[in-house]
């Protein structure tokens, strides 16, 4: 049998058919006995610095590419990132202000440990409540520095982040704000990956929240619990604007990859032919042309899916579901 950790303490009742990121997939079905709120987390244990046993330590709780990568490479360059290309996502940002000790202590461990020459805070310049922040904190980490980006779409991406900030690949780790959190957990706690940060955000909300939600939540639940509907009649993006899909909340599981949901009206636009003004072609990162690949029903290999394409047509053609190899409704 596979082993499955859970996110809570309970009796499992079924198993029932549901979608995590969009994707469907048999999921257990636990009643939640709240028994793992009577735990309490002991002291902190002494930490072992030697980078075997911190390899080994994330290994031990699934963060086997990271580990991977600081086994087997000399890494010179450690970036930890808090940039968000969705409009309205927010969960870095929010993690890198709420958790600043964590994060400046997580970063500074890798950094000693693995003799990283140069490790980097990267946030954005508009992002003015975090850079005063760290700026403030950062002079006690003499190995830290921080990077301020410009508001550029795309440099969420690591290897747009690591070309903006001239870094190679070659020697270069970058690691997100959320992960380096869920890193610190694992290392000084022992504890596994259970719980994650989505936004839940939107225009038809009275207010947008970044929460921290169980793996494994139905995202109806979450949503009912946390925020209020100014209108009632919305549909739900998942995980943002540009890349994100139409989600049912009742059919959808919190993953450890969900990025949030956006509520916005519940409004149809109609596509309509395409008029070959050439944008979704010139305004491609990569040099596809969106055009011809709805033309020839071939998907790109190169396709980033970072939804440019769809995003500036005028004739509002969902451009990303040719890309994708699937069928324009």
């Amino acid at each position: 049998l596979n082993k499955v950790i859970s996110p809570i303490s309970g009796v499992f009742k079924n198993i029932e058919e549901k979608k995590v990121n969009g994707v469907k997939c048999k999921c257990l079905v636990i009643q939640n006995d709240f028994k793992e709120k009577e735990k309490t987390v002991g002291r902190r244990k002494s930490i072992s610095l030697e980078k075997d046993a911190i390899v080994s330590k994330l290994y031990e709780h699934y963060f086997k590419y990271i580990a991977s990568i600081l086994e087997s490479k000399k890494i010179n360059h450690l970036v930890i990132s808090s940039i968000e290309d969705e409009p309205y996502i927010a969960n870095n940002s929010y993690i890198l202000n709420k958790f600043t000790k964590e994060i400046l202590e997580m970063a500074d461990i890798l950094s000693t440990s693995f003799k990283i020459e140069n490790t980097l805070i990267a946030i954005k310049s508009s992002d003015t409540q975090n850079v005063e922040k760290y700026l403030s904190k950062i002079g006690t980490y003499p190995n830290i520095s921080l990077s301020l980006i410009e508001d550029k779409y795309l440099l969420g991406k690591s290897f747009f982040l690591m070309e903006y900030l001239e870094l190679k690949d070659l020697d270069t780790l970058v690691i997100d704000a959320n992960t380096l959190l869920q890193m610190y957990n694992a290392i000084k706690y022992g504890k596994n990956t259970t719980e994650t940060f989505i936004t839940i955000a939107g225009p038809s909300l009275e207010k947008s929240k970044v929460i921290k939600v169980k793996i494994g939540s139905l995202l109806s639940d979450v949503i009912e619990n946390n925020v209020k509907l100014k209108v009632k009649d919305s549909k739900y993006i998942l995980n943002g604007l540009l890349t994100g899909f139409e989600c049912n909340p009742n059919q959808e599981i919190v993953g450890i990859n969900t990025l949030g949901v956006i509520v916005i009206l519940n409004e149809e636009e109609k596509s309509l032919e395409c008029n070959n003004c050439g944008l979704c072609a010139k305004i491609c990162p990569v040099s596809v042309n969106p055009k011809n690949v709805m033309d020839k029903k071939k998907i790109s290999n190169s396709c980033l899916d970072c939804g440019l394409c769809t995003y500036i047509c005028h004739c509002h053609i969902n451009l990303r579901k040719f890309l994708r190899g699937e069928t324009n409704e």
